[in-house]
């Protein structure tokens, strides 16, 4: 497994992002196939439904349940820094 890969598959919200894209699109038929572009691409969007008000994240945040809390702050922590990681190789 590419190690770009191995690190967008740390988090939950990008991991279930994928394997949906991978049920509804014939093209790609593996995890392996999603080019690094893709990869990046899918975390900033994750990231940007979230500031739209958009994303079962902003909900955990604004949970009152403090385990939801600490769970989208590991989320978005773990996504913003893959995109810090890789966007720069692009």
């Amino acid at each position: 497994m590419k190690p770009i890969l191995k690190d967008a598959l740390k988090s939950h919200e990008l991991t279930h992002l994928l394997q949906t894209w991978l049920e509804s699109d014939n093209t790609k038929q593996t995890l392996e196939d999603f080019t690094p572009t893709e990869l990046i691409q899918e975390a900033n969007w994750i990231l940007w439904t979230i500031n739209v008000n958009d994303n079962f994240l902003l909900e955990d945040l604004k949970s009152d349940n403090p385990d939801e809390r600490n769970f989208a702050r590991r989320e978005i922590k773990t996504i913003k820094a893959f995109i810090k990681k890789y966007e720069v190789t692009l």
